[in-house]
């Protein structure tokens, strides 16, 4: 059982290199969608960080790219029973499996039927070595549909980077009106969902 451990922890070493990261945060970075889904494919971690902290999610976030941010974060999911609470970011995700339900036209039923739920469990919140979420660099760069994505997935509001500031703070501070507006709509659909955001 040692040998079959060693060997999956030395696949996951070499596809893992600093090379496969700066080749995953590239792709994320020029929307190249069928370059991130081969080396997920090929065993990459899709929340794998570079030297300064950066994940393919901040790197789509950045720049805007909502269809590769939406591939990372379907692609995070972690089955959990049914029978655990659902409070807080629980309900969120619940909320999320859903949603994911009515999209692919599978009854609230069903979905419930099933002893295990799809919850996404990709890491939103990864910061940076400035402590910038993805969702930091999608309002400092004015992306409102990834903006809102984010928030409706449940990244939160409420982390400060190494300026002290929240995503809210730097949307305020560079004058991006849109995002302000934007952000207020996604957290005004949550609450009106049930879910507190942070």
């Amino acid at each position: 059982m040692g040998t079959v451990t060693n060997q999956a922890e030395q696949q996951t070493q070499v596809q893992t290199t600093p090379e496969a990261i700066d080749s995953l945060l590239e792709a994320a970075r020029y929307d190249d969608i069928d370059d991130i889904t081969s080396l997920a494919s090929s065993g990459i971690s899709l929340d794998s960080k570079d030297s300064l902290g950066r994940t393919a999610l901040h790197m789509a976030a950045a720049n805007g790219h909502l269809d590769i941010v939406e591939y990372l974060i379907s692609q995070g999911v972690l089955r959990v029973h049914r029978s655990f609470s659902f409070s807080g970011l629980w309900g969120l995700w619940v909320l999320d499996a859903v949603e994911r339900a009515r999209q692919n036209c599978i009854s609230w039923k069903h979905l419930w039927s099933n002893p295990l739920l799809c919850i996404p469990s990709y890491d939103l919140n990864a910061s940076n070595e400035e402590k910038n979420t993805p969702l930091h660099w999608a309002c400092l760069n004015g992306h409102i549909e990834v903006v809102k994505k984010l928030i409706l997935a449940g990244a939160s509001l409420g982390i400060l980077n190494s300026h002290e500031r929240t995503p809210m703070d730097e949307a305020v501070t560079w004058g991006k009106l849109d995002v302000i507006d934007a952000i207020n709509a996604a957290v005004a659909q949550m609450e009106l969902a049930g879910v507190t955001v942070s």
